[in-house]
């Protein structure tokens, strides 16, 4: 899956930021590619647990984080996944379904293993679609939200392409709003760019 991306970002102390670019991603080799064309040209990619910034072709920096790709919304796509955003197969358990207006919402559990650091996830989904999901911490504090909206069908994969993101910093908000246009699949150009090379 590949096409074209814009992110706009609130920043909790009021700075706005732009990004534009390309993505691509191969689900069989699980390498997520961002290639930024501003307010920089750099590559970003991320491939196990790893993330590498690349100018230049040189490696600038390597962040360890976890593995990104697989829990991308490029990822869920092409799996089948975005519903549940990927809980149903991962060690997170379903504790309550309960349907309010034209929504089914869905709270998923951590494992005992995560119950430190994670807590409840709350999903919910109209007309069988991804809406919002909501991310806690162990004390139930809300900590991030997620909505998903203008779907489109992308070779019979239903694909979000506009995603809004809030996450919560010492209760202040990070607004951010990603818009994607012109997305493929199975595209056979820029190959290159699917399988980025790392630069030693």
């Amino acid at each position: 899956m590949n096409g074209e991306f814009t992110i706009k970002a609130k920043t909790a102390d009021g700075k706005n930021q732009l990004t534009i670019g390309k993505f691509y991603y191969d689900k069989t080799i699980q390498k997520l590619v961002y290639v930024n064309t501003f307010p920089l040209n750099e590559v970003w990619v991320s491939v196990d647990t790893s993330l590498y910034k690349i100018v230049d072709n040189k490696v600038m920096a390597r962040y360890s984080s976890p593995p990104i790709s697989i829990f991308s919304i490029f990822h869920l796509a092409l799996t089948s996944q975005i519903n549940n955003y990927g809980l149903k197969s991962s060690t997170f358990t379903i504790s309550k379904v309960e349907k309010q207006t034209d929504m089914v919402i869905t709270t998923w559990l951590p494992p005992a293993s995560l119950a430190k650091i994670a807590g409840k996830v709350l999903i919910s989904n109209k007309s069988n679609t991804l809406f919002g999901i909501v991310f806690m911490d162990k004390n139930g504090i809300v900590v991030r939200k997620q909505f998903f909206s203008n779907y489109q069908n992308v070779k019979g994969v239903e694909f979000p392409m506009e995603i809004t993101d809030i996450t919560y910093t010492n209760e202040k908000e990070n607004y951010q709003v990603t818009t994607y246009k012109n997305v493929n699949i199975d595209e056979t150009t820029d190959n290159l760019y699917f399988d980025y090379p790392i630069p030693k």
